[in-house]
């Protein structure tokens, strides 16, 4: 495809074989040990996957041997940054799942997998952290709450505790007796899971049968007439039926009271299940009706009270503070319940709701208010955690800067990340880290494939650059010559970045060496500790420099940054992608089948799918078994292979037969590239 000229201005090689992009350097010792590497990454990942894949493979070939699952993998694509410290590596495939799992079977040293159980531990345990932290914040306004209550709450609550503590103990003197006992097997343990879990649901069945039976809801049907035939028994019919004797009182026979109890069950459940989704579709209707209707309060009808309108309670609910705020909210939720189970009850004995009345009226009322309140509270705590925020910052701007010339400097540059923390505050951008963090927690497993492939891959890259040394010796020289630099650097600035001055003062001595070390790791943890926006200029240039130190140490031990994603192909469009056209027709030739006929179909298969408009299909080699070598190629529609602004898919493949290698190149046109024209 030849040469390309990137938008940067830098020229950027394009190979045929390999697919990688990279920057070409200025120097030629560069550019082979990025094409090297590329190539070595691509073969290794290439034969990896289907290793790795044969146990997952032997198991699903067992089920139906016909259909196996085979994730194919499109496209190895490998991005190189200006630094070559840096390497993206980006798999596209068409199951990324069965892939990403199929890395729990690779094999790497006992070192790293002690490794892996430890960030595995630890991140388990900032997840627990994480969850406590959310919690406390909850727990800590319950417990100012708690204190206030009477004398009476308290002694139940000591009556409580003491019960507790006696259960504790002879739990306690239990498990010391089974320690003698041998453990259970996972088997063992499901088994008693799934019994347990039996045994709650019956209990759950019976206690809602019994509160039916209280309530009276069992409910006979006969034609269009509904009859409540279980109505409550008073204590006076009780009485009775106690002193009745046994000729007076009629059994019937066990079986039929079985039987019409479960047809009474059924149709109950049934009635009831139904009458909920009807209730829930009214209310619904009758909500959205009240939300039209709110601004005029005279077509709502008598059951408006002022002492729902939020409107007039604003200023007041603003003082008070948010620990009884939460409260409220607890409070009027157990209300609204209560509410809607009486609104419900009257739904099922009179068929509908009336719109017009108190009920009805005072719930939706109530419910308006309760949401109001809520977005109060919240918008409260914004406004709480800015002001904790200020003060933080106010703190900051007086302890200046260790007594540096540069202390104005510092305190408009803390101003300065003052003013963006209000602004990601108010756009709510600042539980980012939050929501990221979470994420990362929520997928533990993941995340320690990914540290174990990636330490794999860096073992990889390491040993490759030790056999080729003298590919290495300019990038090692380049690191060195940084490392001085940076030095230099800190050493001529370090009244700036650490209050230090090293031109007064006697250098030599061990005392004077141990407080330039002390005062410099303490900046250092100070620095570490703070957050995004409290860090000041010196804080973050000494995180800037660190980084530097950091990579330039990395390439001087050559190992490299490694970054890795998986893309999920759409299997859709996955028959349109040049390298499995290309992998299908390699598998044909290996197959022994006519050439011809494998390309004319591929062809034919291609023009057909929807976005294709040009197709070009190459083979090259000892085809048929020929003695001499020779290439025959297949085109429909166009194909501009020397225009830029063209969206060409390529891909190349070799079949190994038994008459030798026969080259496979592919060429997939998609139509032109839309170019930006600047006005």
């Amino acid at each position: 495809m030849g040469q390309k000229v990137h938008p940067l201005g830098f020229r950027v090689g394009i190979t045929k074989k390999h697919q990688s992009q990279w920057f070409a350097r200025f120097n030629k010792n560069k550019y082979s040990q990025s094409v090297l590497e590329d190539r070595m990454i691509r073969d290794t990942l290439s034969k990896l996957f289907p290793e790795l894949l044969n146990p997952v493979l032997n198991k699903t070939q067992k089920r139906d041997e016909e259909s196996s699952i085979t994730p194919r993998i499109t496209q190895i694509k490998i991005e190189r940054g200006l630094i070559p410290y840096e390497i993206g590596i980006q798999i596209h495939a068409e199951n990324c799942d069965i892939l990403k799992s199929a890395i729990d079977n690779l094999k790497v040293k006992r070192e790293l997998i002690v490794k892996l159980q430890k960030t595995r531990r630890y991140l388990l345990n900032l997840k627990l952290k994480l969850k406590d932290f959310t919690n406390n914040s909850s727990n800590t306004e319950s417990n100012s709450i708690s204190s206030e209550l009477n004398d009476s709450s308290n002694f139940k609550k000591t009556k409580g505790l003491k019960s507790k503590l006696e259960r504790k103990k002879v739990g306690f003197n239990q498990r010391r007796f089974r320690r003698g006992s041998p453990k259970l097997t996972k088997q063992e343990l499901r088994r008693q899971r799934l019994i347990k879990k039996r045994l709650n649901k019956r209990k759950s069945i019976r206690r809602r049968y019994r509160q039916l039976i209280l309530k009276g809801l069992f409910i006979k049907k006969t034609g269009s007439k509904i009859t409540q035939t279980c109505a409550l028994k008073t204590q006076k019919t009780r009485t009775k039926m106690q002193s009745l004797t046994a000729s007076h009182v009629k059994i019937s026979a066990p079986q039929k009271n079985a039987f019409s109890s479960r047809i009474k069950k059924k149709f109950v459940t049934i009635f009831i299940q139904k009458m909920n989704k009807k209730f829930l579709a009214e209310l619904k209707a009758l909500l959205s009706n009240y939300s039209n209707q709110a601004s005029e309060a005279n077509l709502l009808g008598l059951g408006i009270s002022k002492k729902w309108s939020f409107e007039h309670r604003v200023a007041s609910l603003k003082m008070q503070p948010i620990y009884k705020l939460n409260k409220m909210v607890s409070v009027l939720e157990q209300k609204l319940l209560v509410k809607l189970e009486s609104l419900r009850k009257e739904f099922i004995a009179f068929g509908s709701i009336s719109a017009r009345s108190a009920q009805s009226i005072g719930y939706f009322q109530i419910l308006t208010f309760l949401k109001h309140l809520k977005e109060l509270v919240q918008k409260l705590k914004r406004e709480q955690k800015l002001n904790q925020s200020i003060s933080k910052t106010s703190q900051i701007s007086t302890e200046g800067s260790l007594g540096s010339p540069t202390s104005g400097l510092s305190n408009l540059v803390a101003k300065m990340h003052f003013v963006n923390n209000l602004k990601l505050e108010q756009s709510g951008t600042v539980g980012l880290a939050q929501t990221v963090l979470a994420k990362k927690l929520s997928n533990v497993d993941d995340e320690c494939r990914k540290i174990k492939f990636i330490e794999y891959l860096k073992d990889i890259v390491k040993k490759h650059r030790t056999q080729n040394l003298y590919l290495y010796l300019a990038t090692l020289s380049d690191a060195r010559k940084d490392l001085r630099q940076i030095k230099q650097f800190v050493k001529q600035h370090a009244d700036f970045l650490f209050g230090l001055n090293l031109s007064n003062g006697g250098s030599s001595g061990d005392s004077f060496k141990e407080k330039i070390h002390q005062r410099v790791s303490k900046v250092l943890e100070n620095s570490a500790k703070k957050g995004d926006f409290e860090k000041t200029f010196q804080d973050v240039f000494l995180e800037q420099i660190e980084k530097q130190r950091t990579m330039c140490l990395q390439n001087l031990q050559l190992t490299p940054k490694i970054s890795i994603k998986f893309y999920s192909v759409n299997p859709k469009t996955l028959q349109q992608k040049a390298s499995i056209v290309a992998a299908s027709v390699v598998d044909a030739l290996e197959q022994r089948k006519a050439f011809r006929k494998v390309i004319k179909d591929a062809k034919e298969n291609l023009m057909r799918s929807p976005g294709v408009k040009g197709v070009k299909i190459q083979v090259a080699g000892r085809l048929n078994g020929a003695e001499i070598a020779r290439t025959e190629w297949v085109r429909a529609g166009r194909v501009p292979l020397q225009t830029l602004k063209a969206n060409l898919d390529y891909s190349y493949k070799t079949a190994s037969t038994i008459y030798g290698i026969i080259g496979v190149r592919v060429w997939i046109f998609k139509g032109y590239v839309k170019l930006i024209t600047q006005q």
